[in-house]
């Protein structure tokens, strides 16, 4: 009989073990992934154009921008560039080379390494094209901060545009910066997340993973004690 009832009560110890033993894992694990956060690397005053990602278009190719903020030109496959015009010459580098002008990026695959930045001085607006040929015809052209006056809109840029017989581009870079990027491009940059738990957040895993000890052990004493005592009875 003694045998019986202590065999019952061992066979209890498992289980009991299972249920309390495995908790604190877990728990220390919810902890650690709470601690993670996605962050952005993009500063709030640079604006990101893509150029040529989603073919011979600038995404956004409506930008507004204030004073102070910069614009970065990422550039895609295969040829492209960006140059300023005024409205009514599309596709025709502003005041015979005063507009700014990126120069040609050649790119095989992916985002060019380097992009174009331009600092926006004033909110007037800014027109501007890629001078790659038939591009600026094609349709590939935008404008950063858009007047409201509904006569000078891009659309009518663009269909002016059709009718320019070649695209004009310059001599040299001038108007901005060629370099890397203080960006994420809005194509390939995605949020970065730390694996890592906070210190906050292990020194409170520990204490729970220590307590789940301490009532581990004060249930095992338990559990023997009644195993003592039905082998007495």
């Amino acid at each position: 009989m003694q045998f019986s009832k202590l065999h019952l009560v061992l066979s209890l110890l498992p289980s009991t073990l299972a249920q309390y033993g495995g908790g604190s894992g877990s728990s220390t694990a919810s902890v650690a992934a709470a601690s993670a956060s996605p962050s952005s690397s993009t500063p709030s005053n640079v604006k990101i154009i893509d150029v040529g990602e989603d073919g011979l278009t600038f995404s956004p190719n409506s930008t507004t921008a204030a004073v102070g903020d910069t614009i970065e030109f990422h550039f895609y496959p295969e040829k492209h560039s960006v140059a300023q015009s005024s409205f009514d010459s599309p596709c025709t580098l502003m005041n015979n080379g005063t507009g700014f002008w990126s120069g040609g990026f050649s790119t095989d695959s992916g985002e060019n390494k380097d992009v174009f930045s331009v600092l926006i001085n004033d909110t007037k607006p800014i027109w501007y094209y890629c001078a790659a040929p038939t591009h600026c015809q094609s349709g590939m052209a935008g404008v950063i901060n858009p007047p409201t006056d509904a006569s000078t809109s891009l659309t009518n840029y663009i269909a002016a545009a059709k009718n320019v017989p070649t695209s004009q581009g310059g001599t040299a870079v001038s108007g901005g910066t060629v370099g890397p990027a203080k960006a994420a491009s809005s194509g390939t940059g995605t949020p970065t997340t730390s694996s890592s738990a906070s210190p906050s957040a292990s020194k409170s895993a520990g204490v729970e993973a220590r307590a789940g000890a301490q009532w581990l052990v004060a249930t095992l004493g338990s559990v023997v004690a009644v195993g003592m005592g039905a082998l007495m009875v």
